[in-house]
């Protein structure tokens, strides 16, 4: 038997040695223990609401007479149901592709549950019947099944089989889950003509064996050998990969498989080379029909002559998108692939990609020059400069080039953005601008200055309230999350009751600017009044009336996983306080400056006190957007700090 490492992403040792895993079980389908279905907690992690017992992956890649290669993919669950939170784990889903001639095809499903009654195993076989196939999204169809019978200490067995024709597309492996994984393994088995890079990801073990064997196919001129390739890997013992705040892709830090196909051999035959750079995925793309619907002529060149030629280039733009927007409405969805620019004006809706076409032909014809640069977004995980993929990219956004050279970037989707202020999901330090000759990356995690600035002026009236002022102005991605806030409210009003609850304050008539048109900030205004609540002859005044750190983030002792900032961002907070006569200040706040290299974050805290007037000027800048995992210690002890800075008083005594 050889054996060899693997390729990884992380260092993992490779070992042959099986490790037993916590919980014994029989692999084989149908042989359910009486001791599993005992199982009432599972130890290593009580809270878990559900348990992987087992799960079995067996991939290989065949060929037929006719040189017609496939993939075949048998898979093997065995889970246990631990609480009642857990029961949606009955319910499956899988989504298959049926594209033209390239196609996925499921077959086989089996589904069981196990429950013990009067001290003998019940079985409970899901029916035929209860398996539907529908339509999904696109070229895509899905699958959907619910084992029956199912209650908290039920076992429930899953096989099926997936056939595909597109054999070089082996689908990640993912070990580990969101709940624990008491044994997994895999089997991969390949013809050697095939060459594959392999990798594992994550930070757990994986073992690992390889093998090889002879086998042997009768073709039309007689028969032929060949070898194959057998990759065994095998994990006991994954703890549940439990969600973190500040993680727009959890999946990514599962550990996990990639096979990615780099060329063919077949005997015979000249050697495929299925390798890419990223100047091949670059001609892929402007050959393609997305560049085709790109520079379509302008849908609206009428109503563009009518816009003014003055003003900054960014309100040049903006003109240009609200004009879109009068015609066609962004249905909330992220796209790759446009569709008929004619079309969706006559629909009146479309994806961000279809308002971005029609945006393109609209700044063309206002003499700009517009190219696309295309996103992976930060929910579908970090895409990897060093490793070229054929179809990396979720949607493109444009690059528009002004006739002093300056560079502007602008989505067409939400109108909570604007240009240079993108969603954060956009936010990427790799994108590619696709433009003949000239094709490069792109950093858009600095376009813009993400600053929250808040003013409070408070006085303590003979009533023994407060009565206040509060403004506030948001620019950059600042203004796009808290305009994102104000419209998932629904109302103002409702708006209003929310700020009340969390500051405990009454607000009065509150001035609203920047939500409804689209523009680079947002404002708000609004006078206040809340309780002073004495305690003897001392007031205790909070300078605070929100938090700009959640004192839940970081609470864990320990982090599996980096920590991704929606964006790099400042705040600059400053209250006011009038001191009545009859009262004096018997203690206020220390003047702080502390600052983490892990984010490369300074916050201080400056008070100053001129007469009857207290300021406290609290200013946080931070210039990073992640957090590595062997800083989490020095990042989650320096949250905590700020957290008990807005814990900190003003302390009035009457005279």
């Amino acid at each position: 038997m050889k054996r060899s490492l693997v390729i990884i992403a992380i260092l993992i040792s490779a070992m042959v040695e099986i490790h037993a895993q916590t919980i014994p079980v029989n692999k084989q389908f149908g042989k359910v223990s009486k001791e599993e279905l005992g199982l009432s907690v599972y130890e290593p992690d009580t809270s878990a609401v559900a348990l992987v017992l087992y799960e079995n992956q067996d991939i290989c890649i065949d060929f037929d007479e006719n040189y017609d290669f496939y993939l075949t993919t048998k898979k093997h669950i065995r889970l246990k149901i631990l609480k009642e939170e857990g029961l949606d784990r009955a319910d499956f889903e899988l989504i298959h592709l049926v594209a033209g001639k390239l196609r996925e095809t499921i077959r086989g499903i089996e589904v069981v549950t196990y429950n013990l009654k009067d001290g003998r195993i019940e079985e409970n076989r899901m029916p035929k019947s209860a398996v539907y196939d529908e339509d999904y999204i696109d070229d895509y169809k899905k699958v959907t099944f619910s084992a029956v019978n199912v209650k908290v200490g039920s076992v429930i067995e899953v096989k099926y089989e997936i056939s595909s024709n597109i054999y070089w597309d082996i689908d990640e492996v993912y070990f580990q889950k969101n709940i624990p994984v008491n044994c997994s393994e895999c089997e991969i088995r390949i013809p050697k003509m095939f060459t594959f890079n392999k990798r594992v990801h994550g930070y757990h073990k994986v073992d690992y064996e390889s093998d090889s064997s002879t086998s042997v196919i009768s073709l039309r001129a007689g028969s032929m050998p060949y070898e194959i390739q057998i990759d065994k890997f095998h994990v006991s013992d994954l703890p549940a990969f439990k969600k973190e705040p500040y993680v727009y892709n959890i999946r990514q830090h599962y550990t996990a498989l990639y096979y990615d196909i780099r060329s063919l051999a077949f005997p015979g035959s000249k050697p495929v080379d299925f390798s890419v750079t990223w100047d091949d995925v670059d001609e892929n793309y402007l050959e393609s029909l997305l560049m085709q619907r790109f520079k379509s002529p302008c849908q609206f060149k009428d109503a563009v002559k009518t816009l003014s030629a003055d003003g900054s280039d960014p309100l040049r733009i903006a003109s240009a998108l609200s004009l879109v927007k009068q015609s066609v409405s962004w249905n909330g969805e992220y796209a790759l692939n446009p569709s008929v620019p004619a079309q969706v004006v006559k629909n009146g809706n479309g994806t961000n990609v279809d308002i971005n076409c029609l945006l393109a032909g609209c700044l063309r014809e206002m003499g700009y020059e517009v190219d696309p640069v295309m996103i992976k977004l930060r929910s579908s995980g970090v895409l990897i400069e060093y490793h070229p993929e054929v179809h990396p990219f979720d949607t493109f956004i444009l690059c528009v080039k002004a006739a002093d050279g300056r560079l502007y970037y602008i989505d067409g989707g939400s109108n909570n953005a604007f240009v240079n202020i993108l969603p954060p999901l956009m936010l990427v330090p790799n994108a590619r601008l696709i433009k003949p000759k000239q094709c490069g990356w792109v950093d858009l995690t600095n376009l813009s200055r993400n600053n929250l600035v808040m003013s409070v002026y408070a006085s303590l009236k003979p009533d023994m309230t407060f009565e206040g002022k509060v403004d506030a102005r948001f620019t950059g991605v600042r203004s796009y999350e808290e305009k994102s806030d104000f419209h998932s409210c629904g109302s103002e009003d409702k708006y209003i009751e929310n700020m009340e609850q969390e500051s405990s304050i009454e607000i009065g008539e509150l001035t609203v600017t920047g939500t409804d048109e689209y523009s680079s900030q947002m404002m708000f205004s609004y006078d206040y009044v809340m309780d002073a609540d004495p305690m003897g002859d001392m007031i205790y005044v909070s300078p605070f009336l929100t938090r700009f750190h959640s004192p839940d983030a970081f609470q864990s002792l320990t982090r599996s996983c980096p920590i991704d900032f929606p964006s790099a961002y400042s705040v600059t907070y400053m209250y006011a306080l009038n001191i009545p006569e009859g009262y004096s200040i018997e203690q206020v706040p220390e003047n702080l400056n502390i600052k983490t290299e892990a984010l490369d974050a300074i916050m201080r805290l400056d008070v100053q006190t001129t007469g009857a007037v207290v300021k406290v000027i609290f200013t946080y800048n931070q210039k990073s957007m992640n957090g590595f995992m062997e800083d989490y210690e020095a990042i989650r002890q320096f949250w905590q700090y700020i957290n008990d800075v807005y814990d900190s008083m003003i302390v009035l005594k009457k005279i």
